[in-house]
């Protein structure tokens, strides 16, 4: 059974050197058979590294190193400014109209530190239509839900997950929790975003990420795609590395409003 095809999206603002060590963690840690890469500049132009290239150039020029399927988009955001919902939403759209149903999110500051084999995550979003997110990085307290075991038809065994319940999450007597939906390292399908709406535009990372949050949180019924954990990956880290302060390194490289 082939796998489908799943985008990759790098999300990045300046920052140059750090995406790159983002870029080399995946190419050493990612495992899949099936994808195509595609960077998403919220308007960086140049690099910050004092060598004044072209900061998507950079990117692009070290994924095609080791994955020759390589796109890019360059938002016209303007210097000082924010539109880290609008970088996604493009990237989104662009692997939608290219006929790739599910996209990898990773940010340019979020380095791998150990295997990551997406087949799992990819084969439970094709196979079941209930699942529409699977996390893919920190467990934060609060969070909720139960256990299940899912079939994996392409590996040809089953996989257990944690489901998340979002009105055990809000209502949570020892520690309430709306921070169901993470814009940290995930894996999606297009019917996520069919039933709960794209990132709130125009706004910083944070912003983008509570309001997409909001957006899932805010729908009166829970019969719509879930969210899952990788029980078996589901860990205080999960294999990832926050490699640098994002909201210090955006406001530098953006310079004065």
């Amino acid at each position: 059974m082939e796998w489908p095809k799943v985008c990759c999206v790098l999300a990045t603002y300046k920052r140059t050197e750090t995406a790159l060590k983002t870029i080399d963690s995946l190419r050493e840690h990612l495992i899949y058979p099936n994808l195509h890469f595609h960077v998403a500049d919220d308007g960086s132009g140049k690099t910050d590294d004092g060598t004044d290239r072209w900061h998507v150039g950079v990117l692009t020029e070290r994924i095609a190193e080791f994955y020759p399927e390589v796109t890019w988009h360059e938002m016209n955001t303007p210097p000082g400014h924010f539109n880290t919902g609008g970088n996604l939403n493009r990237a989104i759209r662009f692997a939608k109209e290219n006929g790739m149903d599910q996209y990898a999110l990773v940010f340019d500051d979020w380095a791998r530190t150990a295997p990551l084999d997406l087949r799992p995550a990819v084969d439970v979003l094709d196979t079941h239509p209930q699942v529409g997110f699977v996390r893919l990085s920190y467990w934060v307290p609060g969070l909720a839900g139960h256990a299940l075991r899912l079939d994996s038809p392409r590996t040809h065994g089953c996989h257990i997950w944690f489901r998340l319940i979002r009105k055990w999450c809000l209502e949570n007597p020892w520690e309430r929790q709306t921070y169901l939906v993470s814009t940290q390292p995930y894996v999606a399908h297009m019917r996520f975003h069919d039933a709960y709406g794209f990132h709130p535009e125009n706004c910083n990372p944070g912003e983008a990420e509570v309001g997409l949050g909001h957006q899932y949180n805010s729908v009166p019924h829970e019969n719509g795609p879930q969210i899952l954990f990788d029980i078996g990956a589901c860990s205080v880290h999960s294999g990832w590395g926050h490699i640098a302060a994002r909201a210090n390194d955006y406001l530098a490289a953006a310079g004065p409003a």
